[in-house]
């Protein structure tokens, strides 16, 4: 493109002699303008320049649940005299205008008060465009206008409204001094009144809530996310899921800041808006290195399908690294004590191994014995055995028993343990491919089956646990997915018991 700015690449393509190399050019220049101020837009050429009633350029978003009309018009005065905002506004579309040199503030006054009317058209110019558009440039990303900035200008084609025109651009720029609170707290206000002004309803919601959040980050407050007793409060938080592109913009500003967040209802708020399987898509593009605060303060509400067990490779150095929650190869994944852990929400996702050695009942029993147990698969010398129970009852003691009284090597392939919640499958343990399967199950759960019982021979200290499981890991141990001993229910061993034979087929034994 021409020059470098918008109007450079407009003024470059109306000085050709050739109408095709004009439309061209001006038409390449809008579509490449609108890509770079949001990536997630998808844009169709109409093959209509400059009509007074049919759209040059059709934008839509992931989802299809939004269209938005985009005119090219040459200057404000012919969107004026044309009234393009009486006939077309009720659509909500965008007005462009091209050349600037004619967009006086008589013609814009007189759009505004036409605006004021139709509050769902824009009208913007392309020297307010561009002055969004070049702030990329000379952004400080240490202030609160660099991530707020970058979400109002995905927004401005997609929920803009009104008159939108270089002042709005300049005032938004004025990026406050660098650690001044007070600059930073009179930002937010301005940038509050701003959006309120010139975005739609929708559009204005989703910044509000992205202003709640920076706000939170920057001065330490998160009182309004811990107040859910209070109806008003309750009220002004903004709930809903945040988009891969607002992620990719607040996430890192808030992980940045994250030791000084010290709060579980702040990092529940913001983790009920984000899925597993954005953060995988997100690590595709930027690091996300320390989710611990964000991680931990989820573990009982995230639900994932698999967690795949692994030697860490920093457990052979001599000063280990603390617990900590990653994404590791574009997988969420937990570091604690001799153990990496991956989860996923895809099973067809993170390899494992398959020859992992099994081990004895006498050995994993103590990680089991006041754990709800659903079934056991045992293979012996000369025998396998499978303790299940049709009822959902607690089979731990009727493993105990056939163990010790029937005279084989018995050696666990597989435990099946019932999830902390009544929504959820059992957990399924392979102590063979040292992974943990469950369809949706709570990311604590998956969590605590595998560092607790998985990881036995290596099991974390109390304080790798509580790092990565949370100040609150042994009550989840107790109240979650553990019971306690007194509760289990011993059932006759008969009723629960499958025996096969030494012939017994390999597809049976998978």
């Amino acid at each position: 493109m021409p020059g470098n700015t918008l109007q450079d690449a407009v003024a470059a393509a109306l000085n050709s002699s050739d109408q095709t190399d004009v439309i061209e050019g001006i038409k390449g220049a809008v579509i490449s303008e609108i890509e770079r101020l949001d990536p997630g837009v998808d844009i169709v050429d109409t093959d209509y320049f400059n009509h007074s009633y049919a759209p040059d350029l059709v934008l839509s978003w992931p989802g299809g649940r939004q269209e938005r009309e985009v005119y090219l018009r040459y200057n404000l005065r012919s969107t004026q005299a044309g009234r393009d905002v009486d006939l077309l506004g009720g659509s909500a579309p965008v007005f462009f205008s091209l050349d600037s040199r004619h967009d006086d503030d008589a013609v814009a006054e007189d759009l505004r008060g036409d605006l004021e009317d139709e509050s769902g058209a824009l009208v913007t110019n392309a020297p307010a465009i561009d002055g969004f558009t070049s702030a990329e440039q000379t952004r400080d990303t240490g202030s609160v206008s660099e991530p707020l900035l970058n979400l109002f200008r995905r927004n401005v084609v997609r929920g803009g409204r009104g008159l939108l025109i270089s002042g709005t651009a300049q005032r938004l720029q004025h990026t406050p001094t660098a650690g001044d609170v007070d600059e930073d707290i009179s930002y937010l206000t301005t940038f509050e009144e701003t959006i309120t002004q010139i975005f739609r309803p929708e559009a204005a919601t989703r910044l509000q809530r992205a202003v709640d959040i920076v706000r939170a980050a920057r001065t330490g407050n998160t009182s309004l996310f811990e107040q859910p007793d209070d109806a008003d409060e309750r009220l002004r938080v903004i709930g809903g899921k945040l988009e891969l592109d607002e992620l990719r913009i607040l996430l890192p500003y808030l992980l940045e800041r994250a030791n000084a967040l010290d709060s579980d209802a702040f990092w529940q708020y913001v983790g009920g808006m984000i899925s597993l399987k954005q953060l995988e898509q997100l690590a595709e593009t930027i690091p996300l290195e320390d989710l611990n605060h964000l991680v931990v303060a989820n573990l009982g509400t995230w639900r994932a399908t698999r967690a795949i067990m692994s030697f860490s490779p920093e457990a052979v150095e001599e000063e280990r690294p603390d617990p900590s929650w990653t994404v590791h190869a574009k997988l969420l994944a937990a570091t604690a004590g001799a153990w990496r852990v991956h989860f996923t929400t895809d099973k067809r996702k993170g390899g494992s191994r398959d020859d992992s050695p099994l081990v004895r009942w006498e050995d994993i029993w103590p990680y089991l014995s006041t754990s709800p147990v659903s079934s056991v698969d045992m293979q012996g010398i000369t025998r396998r055995v499978r303790v299940s129970a049709e009822d959902g009852s607690n089979v731990f003691a009727d493993v105990d028993t056939i163990s010790s009284t029937i005279e084989d090597d018995f050696r666990v392939r597989s435990v099946a343990l019932r999830p902390s919640d009544d929504e959820s499958p059992d957990l399924e343990l392979d102590f063979k491919t040292m992974t943990v399967e469950g369809r949706k199950v709570l990311l604590g759960d998956l969590a605590s089956a595998a560092f607790d019982v998985l990881g036995w021979r290596y099991p974390l200290s109390t304080d790798e646990r509580t790092q990565i499981l949370g100040r609150s890991a042994s009550q989840r141990q107790q109240d979650r997915l553990f019971t306690p001993r007194a509760l289990i229910e011993v059932r006759p061993a008969a009723e629960a018991l499958e025996l096969e034979g030494p012939d017994a087929s390999e597809d049976d034994e998978d």
